[in-house]
């Protein structure tokens, strides 16, 4: 049964291993390529576009978490077809009229045209995007990796492939950028509704039938999607800090560096998508082992991939001159890819899994109340965008301490001893890099060394256990 399970974590991986390399080569031509070809204020736009899609799932009241959780473990044969095809078709319907009035209302209250163009892209893609994540949220659950993946990769390939010809040509406007956006996503749709074809053109369920599905799914998942927007509004405060009191420019640089860290985290949270339905499948008596294996694993390779920081960014700056002083500040975000990775692989994927979405939710809300209060303290009081950037870390340190240590309450781990570890190693990383230059890369090098001399037992442990599930 292990060995089966073993497999099936294998393949999985397998498929999302390939998209997310794929992303990750993707995403580095966007980052790399676009901020050098287009102006700072364009850039700006585009990165405001990025910044406002990744708040519209919130206007899906959780409808989308709650077929993920209350479908976690089971297996896509055996979905009821209708009751979801019905389902999709509501969900594409009320979602065109929120976001149709949405955009209206952008006309009356804003004055700024290139704000008007943003916002209006924003609204058509937010439709498309929407029922993209109805049928991921089926797909992940059931263990459709392969689909997934597919569905998820198929819209950066176009998306690069349309903007590079953009660049070819010789447009350098955000707005044609923004359409070509807009384009992948619905052609990344038509292909998650290929692969669903059988729900989403199947005979509809009649709507009386649907609608305590729907409140079902609603009510398990609310509490996810706020914990989810609650996680993301933790970063996202800040940069609507940084937006509006500072100037478009500003905001795309201060956006660069924090894409740049995403980017490492890429391939870390397609792990959590291929975790989720393997561990609601899991017998829960195993579950402490595996945290143990997974954490000892990522933590070990986050803090190691972090070493090459200041090549990265000596390399960078000549890239990209312009954003050089910025790009300085991943000197103290890189860590954060430790915290918010373990968070979205390990910490969430076990809350999920043990259905304590509640207490995640919570935890969540505490990190933005701290993110509220560190922001206005740094834009309105300091004035100061490096505070701003610092603030960033600790609230995802605060979030992710907070929420392992109430984990910890509710399964049999023990956690203080490397959470503080983890901290001594965060803090080292953030004073070499900064002070220090070459040699802060080499000091922290050294720590790196000793941190694996410290956690050898546990590598040891961690390898045995894998060899023996061969």
């Amino acid at each position: 049964m292990v060995k089966s399970k073993l497999i099936d974590l294998i393949k999985n991986l397998s498929y999302t291993f390939v998209s997310n390399i794929l992303s990750l080569i993707i995403s580095a031509v966007l980052i790399l390529v676009i901020p050098k070809l287009v102006g700072v204020e364009t850039y700006g736009y585009y990165q405001l576009y990025l910044f406002y899609t990744s708040y519209v799932g919130v206007l899906y009241f959780g409808w989308c978490d709650g077929i993920y959780l209350r479908l976690g473990g089971k297996y896509y044969d055996d979905l009821d077809k209708p009751l979801y095809s019905m389902q999709f078709r509501l969900l594409g319907l009320i979602e065109i009229i929120i976001y149709v009035c949405i955009f209206l209302g952008s006309l009356v209250f804003i004055n700024d045209v290139n704000k008007h163009f943003v916002i209006g892209a924003v609204c058509v893609a937010a439709v498309g995007m929407c029922l993209r994540w109805f049928i991921t949220f089926i797909l992940q659950p059931t263990a459709r990796i392969k689909e997934y993946a597919i569905v998820t990769i198929s819209e950066k390939i176009l998306f690069v492939i349309l903007a590079m010809l953009l660049m070819a040509v010789g447009y350098r406007d955000h707005k044609l950028i923004l359409v070509a956006d807009v384009i992948s996503k619905y052609v990344s749709l038509g292909i998650g509704i290929w692969y669903c074809r059988d729900i989403v053109f199947s005979k509809a369920a009649p709507v009386r039938a649907v609608i305590p599905e729907i409140k079902e799914n609603i009510s398990a998942g609310i509490k996810l999607m706020v914990a989810g927007l609650s996680s993301m509004l933790i970063i996202g405060v800040v940069r609507f800090g940084v937006e509006n009191h500072w100037d478009i420019a500003t905001f795309g640089k201060v956006s660069l560096t924090l894409s740049l860290s995403n980017m490492v985290m890429t391939a870390i949270n397609a792990i959590a998508v291929v975790m989720y339905p393997m561990l609601r499948r899991t017998n829960e008596g195993s579950l402490p082992k595996i945290y143990g294996i997974m954490r000892v694993l990522l933590m070990g390779i986050i803090f190691g991939g972090i070493v090459f920081y200041y090549p990265a960014y000596k390399i960078l700056s000549l890239w990209l001159p312009q954003y050089a002083a910025s790009l300085r500040y991943a000197a103290i975000l890189l860590p954060m890819c430790a915290y918010e990775s373990k968070m979205s692989m390990l910490v969430n994927t076990y809350y999920k899994t043990l259905r304590l979405e509640n207490l995640l939710m919570k935890c969540n809300m505490a990190a933005l109340g701290l993110s509220v209060v560190l922001t206005l303290v740094s834009t309105l009081v300091l004035n100061s965008v490096t505070a701003a950037i610092i603030s960033i870390l600790i609230v995802l340190i605060f979030r992710c301490v907070l929420s392992e240590i109430i984990l910890s309450t509710k399964m049999p781990i023990k956690v203080i001893k490397d959470i503080a570890i983890e901290l001594i190693m965060t803090v080292a990383f953030i004073i070499f890099n900064w002070f220090f230059g070459i040699w802060g890369m080499i000091a922290y090098f050294i720590c790196y060394l000793i941190y694996i001399s410290l956690k050898r037992n546990d590598i040891k442990e961690t390898l045995t256990f894998i060899k023996s599930m061969r």
